[in-house]
């Protein structure tokens, strides 16, 4: 059906290998414009209404998104952007929905089921002829999603890639550091230089560090008080960029001579910006605006923004890094990528719009720092599908210290979210502080997440030990090799109602190792059972037995690879960190066992006397059976 349509054209098939990517085709009535919230529906049925439960990875906010579990397709959130279903008829179906050059395709529920809308957020379109959503079934749904992805970026032809396709920045190899939590928006040259030193001191190896939503000529923070964290982002959200400068009171020498003295300190510097200047965009009184005023465009509400006409936004973001660059900036973090709907609705279709926005964006970082960037606040499908460069995106939203609850909410959404973010980029899981009581249970998630790995430690409470266990001892990150997913068993299940153990999923050394995180996401922290099989490890390399070793007991044990390997997690450790290590020729060769991701330690392998490591410690190996440790 379609919303003002006189009648429903048709419905297009393209198929690619085990993907079909259906299109919708209608037009209006007399001529009329097409609703820009819902030009064209289509209501979907088939096996999938009997189904043993769907997972719904869906947009809850402007900017984030999170999982919804069920088995009632009819209540399919609105704005899923992607959906998993486990058939009663046996295996899986995928549907990943698209966003065109000018349609966006959400998926929801509906009086009578599933249904996909298109729409343009634009009120002058009076036909309406895109991709609607890659759909594929079959056994393994990991697969079936990398398929999805890659067919849609296929049927699109804009050029877009998939992860695989995409170079991770060298920089984010390293230990990092971010300012935000450390000294939100009082940061000071003195401040910053002060944390740098902690490091040094204390021989913490961080070598890398955003200047976050602290460092610029925001006029309205002068003198503003606020009482709680609240009013401060209220305070933010209502503030505007006075100058592409520092504020010249909290860095009276400038944001150069802030860099050049950190990087005398031994760190590296990145900046974060808003894709809109700052959160109310540039102040309309200042010089700032009068230079950039050709490349803004003025909203209702009364805030100049960048233009998303062709090349005005680039001259604007241009602008900006030239200063940066300048003052030593080697990458950027863009935040506040997802306000499209908000802010660009009616000006062209959400399609135009995003592509020029991002296009814009990844052009001016490519030009001004080798296209080095974290994008954040940015996992609406406009954002997704329209990056054709950059790698590394946030997948959930900031950060709480000492909060159960939060890390619960932030498991689920890193996870369950980089099932779909994850096909086009790897996935960043937000900084976190070193001295929380959830310290270790942060890195056993940053250890397994695949992605960059930065605190947000203020003044003088970075712990060592914590950040050890992650990296080489000069920085270099043990990285797992793509975006953590959960386990097949748990893919389609709420972690919070189950009774088992909530299990991550990774692989190590390109696929020749495994690894698998385990949490316990009860709201009554009661112990629960978790098991695993090695064969649930997407993409490990395929061995007769493993050995599978738990980081934090030191506890072993060789099975086959279908063999279920079975621990409980109680109040008291409700968390550990399993490695899945192929036996070879009798010997599976751990790694250095202090680290987390032990195998890789391994530089280069040999008998276990004879292999090279990357760091000294204790070296661990399964020799026939039994484990055995020697000092490297």
């Amino acid at each position: 059906s379609g919303a003002d349509c006189d009648r429903f054209l048709h419905v297009t098939e393209t198929v690619i290998g085990d993907v079909t990517v259906y299109g919708i085709s209608a037009h209006s009535r007399n001529g009329e414009a097409l609703h820009p919230d819902h030009g064209a529906t289509l209501e979907l049925s088939g096996d999938i209404d009997e189904n043993d439960g769907y997972t719904a990875v869906y947009m809850y906010s402007e900017f984030w998104s999170r999982p919804y579990f069920g088995t009632d397709l009819s209540k399919v959130p609105d704005r899923t952007q992607g959906l998993i279903v486990k058939k009663k008829s046996g295996g899986y179906c995928v549907l990943l929905p698209m966003v065109s050059d000018t349609y966006k395709c959400d998926l929801k529920g509906g009086e009578h089921g599933l249904t996909a809308v298109l729409f343009s957020w634009y009120d002058k379109i009076n036909r309406c002829d895109a991709p609607a959503f890659c759909y594929a079934e079959g056994d393994d749904p990991f697969t079936l999603l990398e398929h999805c992805a890659k067919a849609g970026m296929e049927v699109l032809g804009m050029g877009g890639k998939v992860r695989s396709e995409r170079r991770y920045p060298e920089i984010f190899e390293y230990l990092g550091w971010c300012s935000w939590d450390a000294m939100q928006i009082r940061g000071t040259e003195e401040g910053l230089l002060r944390k740098c030193r902690e490091f040094k001191e204390k021989n913490i190896p961080v070598r890398w560090a955003i200047l976050d939503d602290m460092w610029a000529d925001i006029r309205e923070f002068r003198d503003a008080p606020y009482d709680n964290f609240g009013e401060m982002v209220s305070l933010m959200h209502s503030s505007s960029l006075y100058s592409f400068e520092a504020d010249p009171i909290r860095f009276p020498n400038g944001l150069k001579h802030c860099i050049k003295e950190m990087n005398k300190e031994g760190m590296i510097v990145g900046m974060w910006h808003p894709s809109t200047g700052y959160w109310r965009g540039i102040d309309p009184t200042s010089p700032l605006f009068t230079e950039q005023k050709d490349n803004l465009v003025q909203l209702d509400d009364g805030r100049w923004i960048p233009s998303p006409e062709p090349g005005k936004a680039f001259q604007f973001y241009d602008a900006f890094h030239t200063f940066l660059q300048a003052c030593g900036a080697v990458f950027v973090k863009v935040d506040n990528q997802s306000d499209i709907r908000r802010f660009y609705r009616g000006m062209m279709p959400v399609g135009q719009s995003a592509r020029r926005l991002q296009t814009a964006i990844e052009a001016s970082v490519g030009a001004h720092f080798g296209g080095d960037m974290i994008n954040c606040m940015g996992m609406a499908g406009e954002n997704m599908w329209n990056r054709q460069s950059s790698m590394i995106s946030r997948c959930s939203d900031d950060f709480q210290p000492e909060n159960r609850p939060w890390f619960i909410k932030h498991i689920l959404q890193c996870s369950y979210n980089s099932l779909v973010q994850g096909q086009f980029y790897t996935c960043d899981w937000d900084m976190w502080w070193t001295d929380d009581g959830q310290a270790v249970k942060n890195s056993v998630l940053r250890a397994i997440s695949g992605g960059p790995v930065y605190v947000s430690d203020k003044l003088d409470r970075s712990n060592r030990e914590i950040f050890m266990p992650l990296v080489l001892d000069d920085g270099r990150l043990l990285r797992c090799d793509k975006p953590a997913v959960p386990v097949l068993d748990c893919l389609t299940v709420n972690p919070e109602e189950s009774s088992h153990a909530f299990l991550v999923q990774n692989t190590c050394a390109k696929g020749e190792d495994g690894v698998i995180a385990a949490f316990d996401l009860r709201s009554d922290n009661a112990a629960v059972d978790g098991a695993f099989r090695p064969s649930d490890i997407v993409g490990l390399a395929d061995a007769k037995e493993y050995a599978v070793y738990e980081h934090f007991t030191g506890d072993c044990a060789v099975i086959g690879r279908d063999d279920v390997y079975r621990f409980t997690l109680d109040n008291q450790d409700d968390y550990k960190m399993f490695i899945v290590t192929p036996v070879i020729d009798g010997v599976a060769q751990i790694g250095i066992i202090e680290k987390m991701v032990a195998p890789l330690t391994i530089a280069r392998r040999d008998v276990p006397e004879k292999t090279e490591v990357k760091c000294r410690g204790t070296f661990a190996y399964v020799e026939n059976g039994v484990l055995k440790t020697m000092e490297k």
